[in-house]
């Protein structure tokens, strides 16, 4: 009984392998390993294939196929890296659409063969290989013409020209909306909230007491570079935090609600799961959390860049 890993992936929309080959064999980390690239579509060449695949074998049990896998898709990511090559390995991907019975009903119209979901990622399956169901469903967001013609109507008469810097926070929010991976598409949102936050001043009292610390620490006697570094972090606390000011912008929204928060929570709880994601929390927080926020956040974006036709186009 032998076992084998697979790991199907996505390039970037503007970058293939640039081979005219069916197959790439890579080097082996030992004695009979065989590791091996293709595309998903093998009756096309590798720079033909914008999905590609990536087969290792033989391994004597489960586990050992699926640490094997995880330690090739390090060593790609690390090769991909340095000959500037972007993809999408799906550790955060839905891992299959096909039921228990589904896949037995499409075993049963194979003649008996075993199949398994074709997952977006690594996958271990026991030798001999199975084939691979997939669904692909692009969903399509329509907006109707006449909806888009009111809010033009409205727009126009509220002279609701977009200033250059919101314009700026609507391009990450449309990149946003195109965007597949759920912990991209967050932090593409809370950059665009980001970009219009206008950090207000502290009171008098609370820049005094930053003078003295940034005073003090440039009387400490510390290494100049160690002072700077200090004294340029401590300045930055002369005006709110990027919390409070998201606050105070969520607070525009009135009593609108999202996820069931009232606007200044959903942002307090979003900006908490942005420093969770952001800062290197391990494991990360999980993709159906940070999917799910990511949904809502974009109707957050979309309120605060649309603030004055709220009321007069509802959802």
């Amino acid at each position: 009984m032998t076992f084998c890993f697979r790991v199907r992936f996505r390039l970037g929309p503007r970058l293939r392998v640039a081979s005219s080959k069916a197959r790439l064999v890579f080097t082996p980390r030992h004695q009979g390993e065989e590791v091996v690239l293709q595309g998903a579509d093998v009756t096309k060449t590798i720079n033909e294939n914008a999905e590609l695949l990536v087969y290792g074998k033989p391994y004597s049990s489960e586990g050992e196929a699926t640490q094997a896998g995880e330690e090739w898709v390090g060593i790609i990511k690390t090769a991909f890296a340095r000959v500037n090559l972007g993809a999408d390995f799906g550790e955060r991907s839905p891992k299959g659409f096909f039921t228990k019975h589904g896949l037995k009903w499409l075993e049963e119209q194979s003649g008996g063969r075993r199949v398994i979901n074709d997952i977006h990622g690594l996958q271990v399956y026991e030798e001999p290989r199975p084939y691979f169901a997939r669904m692909d469903v692009t969903p399509v967001k329509g907006v109707q013409d006449e909806r888009l013609l009111k809010a033009i109507a409205v727009a126009v008469e509220l002279g609701a020209v977009m200033p250059e810097r919101d314009q700026l926070a609507y391009d990450l929010y449309s990149a946003a909306t195109a965007e597949p991976s759920a912990d991209a598409r967050f932090a593409l949102l809370m950059m665009a909230i980001e970009t219009m936050l206008d950090l207000e001043p502290r009171s008098g009292e609370v820049r005094n007491h930053v003078d003295r610390l940034i005073a003090e620490t440039e009387a400490s006697g510390l290494p100049d570079n160690e002072i700077r570094s200090i004294a340029g972090s401590l300045s930055w606390l002369y005006d709110e935090s990027i919390s409070q000011a998201g606050r105070r912008l969520a607070s525009r929204l009135g009593d609108r609600e999202y996820m069931g928060e009232p606007a200044k929570k959903f942002f307090t709880n979003s900006y908490t799961l942005r420093s969770r994601l952001f800062h290197g929390e391990y494991p990360r927080p999980d993709r159906n959390e940070v999917d799910g926020r990511a949904g809502s956040l974009e109707l957050f974006v979309r309120d605060l860049l649309s603030l004055g036709l709220l009321h007069r186009i509802p959802d």
